[in-house]
């Protein structure tokens, strides 16, 4: 319990301290198509995304129900292209066991005309049953990093055409790469619906294995 408090206030001092670096960065501002400079914004975003194995193995077949989890997320993005985010996922497996992700990170958005591309960096942990230790319920510490890349066809839709991420534990041997794509629909100025499909893979010391496909649905909207 202590432990998880400790990662939890790290989880926010992360994320705080992101947006300070954020702030105080003088890099060019962020322009909009017409060349207007774009406001900075904070979006709050609730994804459910259901999974199934990607692979058969010796206790589960492929296309069988893996796990579900729920996102809750925030996100900053500063005029000058920096965005500072952090994210909570609880994850319910087939079985009854459950999964709990802590993430905060930074990243910085590089916008061309309709296209956006965004990298960035991520500290987290997870506790609950995450198949680490012993018993498999292990506090596990872990680093990521992802990029991003959308295009805005019109003013209504946008096309993730991909988010990749590597990603693993400092103390484990826990390789999780995965890639996904989606399409977003925004209902207005604030609020936008956005689905997606991700193929994971997974390496606990025996290879680079797929994992789960994921199928993911949310909503942003910005406060």
């Amino acid at each position: 319990m202590v432990l998880r408090l400790i990662a939890g206030a790290a989880f926010i001092a992360l994320f705080i301290g992101s947006c300070v670096i954020a702030e105080a960065a003088e890099l060019g501002a962020v322009k909009m198509p017409d060349g207007r400079i774009a406001a900075a914004s904070t979006v709050i975003g609730l994804e459910v995304s259901p999974a199934v194995h990607a692979t058969t193995t010796s206790s589960h077949e492929a296309g069988s129900y893996d796990n579900t989890s729920m996102t809750l997320s925030l996100a900053h993005r500063f005029a000058t292209g920096f965005v500072a985010s952090g994210s909570a996922e609880w994850q319910l497996n087939n079985g009854g066991s459950q999964q709990v992700f802590l993430e905060g990170g930074v990243g910085y958005a590089l916008r061309a005309g309709p296209f956006t591309l965004t990298p960035s960096a991520a500290l987290g942990t997870t506790f609950e049953d995450t198949g680490f230790g012993p018993n498999g319920d292990d506090q596990a510490f872990y680093y990521a990093f992802y990029l991003a890349g959308d295009v805005d066809l019109d003013s209504h839709w946008t096309f993730n055409a991909f988010k990749l991420r590597y990603r693993d534990a400092f103390d484990y041997e826990w390789v999780t790469p995965e890639i996904d794509t989606g399409l977003t629909y925004h209902l207005d100025a604030a609020t936008s619906l956005y689905g997606k499909g991700s193929y994971s893979w997974k390496n606990t010391g025996d290879g680079l294995n797929g994992d789960s496909i994921t199928l993911a649905f949310g909503m942003k909207r910005a406060l």
